[in-house]
C-alpha cells in the first residue's frame, strides 16, 4: 500500500492535481467551430480516500451532530492526517444551514458533516456535488441523485413503548395503528411538534408519503394524519418523546431509532412499523466554493470510509451507511421495511407542510 500511495504522489506531484475519470485521445488542431453552451458540471468522481501524509491545511467542518460522536470522529481523521487541522462549528442545522447561505459570497465552511437529508435538500445551491468511491455501497435512496449530499448515517422512524404502562400485545405495529390507539386506556402518543423539531417533521412527512400521492400533494396522507392527530400529545422537544416514555407519563412515543435504542431496559420496546417507515439519514456535503475543496472531498471519504462508519456504530450506536458494514446492535437496515421518502417535495414544500399541520392541530 505504500509503494502505491509514493507512487501516485509521484504521478500527482510531475502532472498537478487531476480529477478521476476516463482520458481522451488527443486531438489534432481543426478550425474554430461555434462554442456551443458549456454544460452543467457534473459531480467530480472519486479519488482514492489514501492521500500522503505531505497534505496539510485547515478544514472548516460545521456540525449539528452530538459531541461525543463529533469530537471523535474529527480526532479519528486528525491522526490519519496528521497534519491537516480541523476547526469545529457546532449548532443546529437549521441555524448552520443558514450559515452557510449567509456565507456563499465569501464561504467560511469547507462541508457540512450531519443534519437531516431532507434540510440539506432544501439548501442543495450552496452545495456542490461531489461522487464519493463508496458510492455502489449506499442505497440509492440515501443519497441526492446528483450527489449534492450523501447520506452517512441512515435514522429509521420508530415507535418506543413502556410494557409498565402498555402490555406489549397492545403496542401499536403500524402507523395505521396508531388511528385507533385506545387514548382512554393507555392515554396519549407523544410526539415532538413538527414545527420546531426536524424529526418530529420526518415524522409528518413519512406518514404523509406512505399513505398519500404527490399528484395531489399528499390528500390521503393528510387525511391518515387528521385520524392520527388526536391520538397525540405534542411535546415542546424531540427529546420527551422518549424521555417521557421512558418516565412513565406516556405508554407510547414516536421518536428516531438511535434514540430509542439508548434504552436497554428490558420494559422499553422499540417497533419498526411493520407497514413501512422512513430512513432519513443525516448526510454530509461539501459547500459550495468552499476554501479547500480537496480536504472536504478528503473529509467525505473519511466518514464515508470503513474503519469511520465502523468506529461510528460500535462507540456510538451510528447507524452504518455502507451496505459491507454489519450494525453493531442494531437490525440489518434490509430487514426494515423502508418507504420511499420524497425528499424534493419535503424540502420545497416545507413551509405549506408546517402550516397545514399547525391548521390541523388548531382546529
Amino acid at each position: 500500500m505504500k509503494k502505491t500511495i509514493a507512487l501516485l504522489l509521484a504521478v500527482v506531484m510531475a502532472l498537478g492535481l487531476i480529477a478521476c475519470g476516463k482520458s481522451e485521445p488527443a486531438k489534432t488542431e481543426e478550425p474554430a467551430a461555434a462554442a456551443e453552451p458549456a454544460a452543467e458540471p457534473a459531480a467530480e468522481p472519486a479519488a482514492e480516500p489514501e492521500a500522503p501524509a505531505e497534505v496539510s491545511g485547515t478544514l472548516t467542518i460545521y456540525s449539528p451532530h452530538d459531541s461525543d460522536p463529533l469530537n471523535d470522529g474529527v480526532a479519528a481523521f486528525e491522526a490519519a492526517y496528521p497534519n491537516v487541522h480541523v476547526e469545529v462549528i457546532a449548532d443546529g442545522t437549521s441555524n448552520l444551514v443558514n450559515k452557510i447561505n449567509a456565507e456563499k459570497a465569501n464561504p467560511i465552511a469547507d462541508v457540512l458533516w450531519g443534519g437531516g437529508a431532507d434540510t440539506l435538500a432544501a439548501y442543495k445551491d450552496v452545495f456542490q456535488p461531489y461522487k464519493p468511491s463508496s458510492i455502489d455501497l449506499i442505497d440509492p435512496s440515501l443519497y441526492d441523485a446528483e450527489y449534492y449530499w450523501i447520506g452517512e448515517s441512515p435514522l429509521p422512524m420508530v415507535f418506543i413503548a413502556n410494557t409498565n404502562a402498555i402490555p406489549e400485545d397492545k403496542i401499536p405495529q403500524t402507523w395505521a395503528d396508531l388511528a385507533e390507539f385506545d387514548t382512554d386506556t393507555y392515554g396519549k402518543i407523544a410526539i415532538a411538534d413538527p414545527v420546531a423539531s426536524g424529526s418530529a417533521f420526518t415524522q409528518l412527512c413519512t406518514i404523509l408519503f406512505l399513505f398519500g400521492d404527490e399528484a395531489d400533494d399528499y390528500a390521503a396522507g393528510w387525511e391518515m394524519v387528521a385520524k392520527i392527530l388526536p391520538k397525540l400529545e405534542v411535546k415542546n422537544s424531540s427529546s420527551l418523546a422518549h424521555k417521557d416514555v421512558f418516565g412513565g407519563e406516556n405508554a407510547v412515543g414516536i421518536t428516531l431509532e438511535k434514540a430509542a435504542i439508548k434504552y436497554t431496559d428490558d420494559f422499553m420496546k422499540v417497533v419498526y412499523p411493520a407497514d413501512g417507515t422512513s430512513a432519513v439519514p443525516d448526510g454530509v456535503a461539501i459547500v459550495k466554493d468552499c476554501p479547500n475543496k480537496e480536504l472536504a472531498e478528503l473529509f467525505v471519504e473519511f466518514v464515508l470510509g470503513y474503519d469511520c462508519q465502523v468506529r461510528q456504530n460500535a462507540e456510538w450506536g451510528r447507524r452504518p451507511i455502507r451496505s459491507d458494514v454489519e450494525p453493531k446492535g442494531l437490525c440489518p437496515l434490509s430487514d426494515i421495511k423502508l418507504m420511499n421518502y420524497n425528499f424534493d417535495y419535503a424540502a420545497n414544500n416545507a413551509a405549506a407542510i408546517k402550516e397545514q399541520w399547525q391548521d390541523l392541530l388548531v382546529g
